[in-house]
């Protein structure tokens, strides 16, 4: 590993502080363009529906496409780099979409539910170029694994950093903003789609590329390739799998989370949800910002499985609220500690597995593919995503809450922006049954544990790159460089 590259603190902290714009954006579409359709604009349970499946169908489509935008990346030869082009391509045209998809054109029906497909799919396909450039440049700084992980886990904490700005901010706003939550959604959007641009331009201004390998020695990546690379590297597949897995039980609890905290814990108006939020926050910030510290002193498999131990308490603790513990923020917020801490650890040690399958793949097949490699990451987010937009849906239809709570508290925010939070918590109390509790109960924290279990057996009997492995993966490339085999050469 003796000839890896250092990286220069410019080059770390400039793209690790170039994540807080695009998590902002990436959260606010991922959470709240529900939120949005039903507390917002008030649209009816087939129109739910009709989002929903376009979500899910939109999303399917585009992590197909992802590996397809990894090769064309890994193809790219300009004098930039084969990223930064893309980082800012997608970043201005994402950022442009994104604050679309936040307004009220007055449409209903059929004409909105075909222009919201027409906005989510080039949101899709526009961020998508962002985000596999994006996260596929790390690994082209440096093949040391402890430099890797301290800038894996630095980025991870800008993301964190990000996504709670706007998870936990904007409940707050839409809720109590004067001019009611559609001109509430308008000046988030604005100032979420500005601060991606300029965040993401500090990532192609302030880093400097420094490839491991030269392009001379390696052929251009067809599109029929990206098949074999993915499929015939097994611990992409394996990753792969627990990734998805994990991200679909998240998925489903973040965004039910907001309804949860509205019609469930009856604190409509309140601070609780950006409460629980700031915990997530915190949690994350400080596993990601501990991880590097802890990562020296112990394995990864043993932070594996002590993360995923706490992510299972965390869930069975606020399934119990209300029902064993007493239904207040002690309860939840130390759930969420439990919760969030452990996903933390594991999402830090999922992007650094992945970033280790792009040397297994590279080692195995003898071409380097990292944005090929890592376009699995996004494809696991987009599926899971699809997945848990249709279980969101058939929660809010099938138990009665759309209708029979939400649309009516809608409905009398729209005729009186300013409605008093009293009146719309005596609304929801008077309509909320324990049905509709034990639906969102049983769908935000029960599927989920299923999940995370399945996860973690895929890994633990499944996935083999060790540091040993890995160690011998390098000096194995290394090798073949110095002879000029392997069809890449060190620079």
């Amino acid at each position: 590993m003796s000839e890896s590259f250092g990286v220069s603190n410019r080059t770390k902290w400039s793209y690790s502080v170039g994540g807080i714009g695009r998590d902002m954006a990436y959260t606010l579409i991922s959470m709240y363009i529900m939120v949005f359709f039903t507390d917002a604009i008030g649209l009816a349970d087939w129109e739910i529906w009709a989002v929903s499946t376009i979500i899910a169908v939109t999303r399917i489509w585009d992590a197909v496409n992802d590996p397809m935008m990894g090769v064309i990346i890994d193809n790219t030869r300009s004098r930039w780099g084969k990223f930064k082009p893309w980082v800012i391509v997608g970043a201005v045209s994402s950022a442009i979409f994104t604050f679309l998809l936040f307004q009220d054109l007055g449409l209903r029906g059929v004409p909105f539910a075909a222009l919201f497909a027409v906005f989510y799919l080039l949101w899709e396909i526009t961020f998508t170029m962002n985000d596999i450039a994006y996260w596929s440049m790390y690994p082209s700084f440096t093949t040391d694994p402890k430099e890797r992980e301290s800038i894996c886990a630095l980025a991870r904490f800008f993301a964190s950093l990000g996504a709670f700005l706007s998870a936990g901010l904007i409940p707050i706003i839409y809720q109590n903003f004067k001019g009611g939550p559609v001109r509430a959604f308008f000046w988030i959007a604005l100032v979420v789609a500005i601060a991606f641009i300029l965040c993401q331009t500090l990532v192609v201004v302030g880093v400097k590329e420094k490839p491991i390998y030269a392009d001379t020695g390696q052929p251009k990546t067809r599109l029929r390739d990206f098949v074999r690379i993915i499929t015939q590297n097994d611990q992409l597949i394996i990753i792969f799998l627990a990734f998805l897995l994990l991200e679909i039980a998240f998925a489903i609890l973040v965004n039910l989370g907001p309804y949860f905290f509205n019609y469930d814990f009856g604190r409509y108006g309140g601070g609780e949800f950006t409460m629980f939020l700031g915990i997530l926050a915190v949690s994350q910030l400080l596993a990601t910002a501990l991880f590097p510290a802890l990562a020296r002193k112990t394995t990864r498999k043993q932070i594996y499985n002590y993360s995923t131990i706490s992510i299972i308490a965390g869930y069975l603790l606020l399934l119990s609220a209300g029902y064993v513990f007493p239904m207040n923020m002690i309860t939840i917020g130390a759930a969420g500690l439990l919760l969030f801490s452990g996903q933390a650890f594991i999402l830090v040690l999922m992007y650094l597995m992945i970033a280790d399958t792009i040397e297994y793949g590279h080692w195995k097949l003898g071409t380097r593919n990292e944005s090929v490699v890592f376009a699995a990451r996004p494809f696991a987010t987009k599926l899971a995503s699809s997945i848990q937009a249709l279980i969101v849906a058939a929660t809010l239809t099938l138990s009665g809450l759309n209708d029979k709570v939400i649309n009516p508290l809608t409905e009398a925010k729209k005729i009186d922006p300013a409605l008093p939070t009293e009146i719309a918590r005596a609304m929801i109390e008077s309509s909320m049954t324990g049905s509709m509790r034990l639906s969102l109960r049983i769908t935000m924290m029960v599927i989920p544990i299923l999940f995370v279990i399945i996860s973690y057996l895929i890994y633990r009997f499944r996935y083999k790159i060790d540091d040993k492995f890995y160690r011998q993966l390098i000096e194995d490339l290394e090798e073949k460089a110095r002879q000029g085999d392997g069809g890449v050469t060190l620079t």
